[in-house]
């Protein structure tokens, strides 16, 4: 493959993150980040890693939080603006230090990135990171979800498509506890007039049409985000 066949060549510029901008967090992220962490993982997190940390968003949020943070990119550049700012960053889980376990461990917008036959030994491997009590926060277009296809379709480095159905059945495989899904609701994902009318109504027709299919409202969403643990017995075997 040469470098201009290459899917990955220029992604940087045309996802508009450009160096100066690296690690910080808008207002709108830091809300919903903080969301997440409300609902997913109300306790204190000392370490946390995120894998696919693209502009730092969340690595800025979470230090500006006082939480240690160690992220994971594929991408050289996106690795050397990491180091730059002051973060630790890495290329492969393998280069983690064999001691660190993580509070929590969150992967946003990754895993469409990854083929799933290697998505399922990477969660495997992420789950044995989790200190006890860790949580795992993946989000990922909604596969499962009329609207999710925008997200899914509208880049050429989505490999994988992926839904609440499917990590069901990677925590079977991957002794992995699924302790929940879903979206920061409606009403607290915007603060101008206009945002939440469209919000609102976004949300009506996610309601008609799970009445009208026997779905999962709170699974229709373009995201999905899914809040993962290590099982009771995963665990036990891990310690023994």
């Amino acid at each position: 493959m040469t470098q201009e066949d290459n899917p990955l060549a220029g992604y940087t510029d045309w996802k508009h993150w450009s160096a100066g901008q690296f690690g910080r967090c808008s207002k709108g992220d830091a809300r919903y980040f903080s969301w997440l962490l409300t609902r997913w993982h109300p306790t204190p997190i000392h370490l946390a890693l995120e894998l696919g940390f693209g502009n730092g968003n969340f690595l800025g949020f979470a230090r500006a939080r006082g939480i240690t943070v160690i992220g994971l990119e594929s991408q050289q550049e996106l690795r050397r603006r990491a180091e730059t700012a002051g973060f630790e960053a890495h290329g492969a889980m393998t280069d983690l230090l064999p001691e660190h376990r993580f509070d929590l461990i969150v992967a946003f917008d990754v895993f469409e990135h990854i083929p799933q036959v290697e998505a399922i030994a990477l969660l495997r491997e992420m789950g044995q990171r989790l200190a006890p009590g860790g949580v795992l926060l993946l989000r990922v277009p909604n596969g499962e979800s009329p609207f999710g296809r925008i997200f899914q379709h509208g880049d050429l480095t989505h490999v994988s498509t992926l839904g609440l159905s499917k990590f069901r059945q990677i925590a079977l495989l991957t002794g992995l506890e699924l302790l929940g899904h879903g979206e920061m609701p409606w009403y607290l994902s915007a603060r101008n007039p206009k945002r939440l009318l469209r919000a609102g109504l976004r949300r009506l027709i996610e309601r008609a049409l799970a009445f009208a299919y026997l779905w999962d409202a709170d699974a229709l969403g373009p995201n999905l985000v899914i809040a993962l643990s290590r099982s009771q017995e995963a665990a036990h075997a891990g310690n023994a």
